[in-house]
């Protein structure tokens, strides 16, 4: 069985990446719970915790701008799985009406048909066309949030050195950073994972055109 035969529909494919963009978001809300929990912490220990401030905003930041990707690159996700069935019903149309065409005679008919494999074929182009930059931005999307992910682990090291200047805040403070190394090691995952599938994706979509 060859890759292409393998390889599972692309609205399949579109519907496993929002399982896992769905965790990636809630996992972006659990920090925006820390975020909001460290700020809380930061502003009862004062000048102890004055170097956390900034940490803490940094980190929300960062939730809700993974929430903002993550949602764009579902919508995206959902255009290449349209794309895809649009494709699959121009490919099932041409290869109708060509086997219509084998059965006639009629001359104008002939041309009627070949209008409309013509115009098939056009919306194979169209379609092509709109995966191929559809594609283009939902890397660029997932490439953003791995980006500021990649930053957010630098931070989790100035996290817990700010925290051990907080005096009796410190344990609260290492315990929010725990939570935010924790969230940034299944973002990362889930990264990976979306990866994977935006390559199939890709791939499903190109076979199919």
């Amino acid at each position: 069985m060859s890759n292409q035969e393998i390889q599972p529909p692309a609205f399949v494919t579109a519907a496993m990446l929002a399982g896992h963009l769905y965790s990636m978001m809630e996992t972006a809300k659990l920090m925006l719970l820390s975020a909001c929990n460290a700020k809380s912490v930061a502003a009862r220990a004062g000048d102890k915790a004055l170097g956390f401030r900034p940490i803490t905003d940094f980190i929300a930041d960062m939730a809700n701008d993974t929430i903002h990707y993550a949602t764009k690159i579902n919508q995206l996700a959902l255009v290449v799985s349209s794309a895809s069935v649009t494709s699959m019903r121009a490919n099932d149309g041409a290869r109708r009406f060509l086997e219509v065409k084998e059965q006639l005679s009629n001359e104008q008919q002939i041309h009627i048909i070949d209008r409309l494999i013509t115009k098939s074929d056009d919306v194979q182009i169209v379609v092509q066309q709109q995966t191929k930059d559809t594609m283009s931005q939902l890397c660029l999307q997932l490439d953003e949030i791995h980006q500021r992910v990649r930053s957010s682990i630098v931070i989790v090291s100035t996290s817990r050195s700010e925290a051990s200047r907080a005096g009796e805040f410190q344990q609260y403070l290492n315990s929010i950073a725990d939570n935010v190394e924790l969230a940034v090691s299944e973002l990362q995952r889930e990264i990976t994972e979306c990866r994977k599938l935006i390559e199939l994706l890709s791939f499903n979509a190109v076979m199919k055109l």
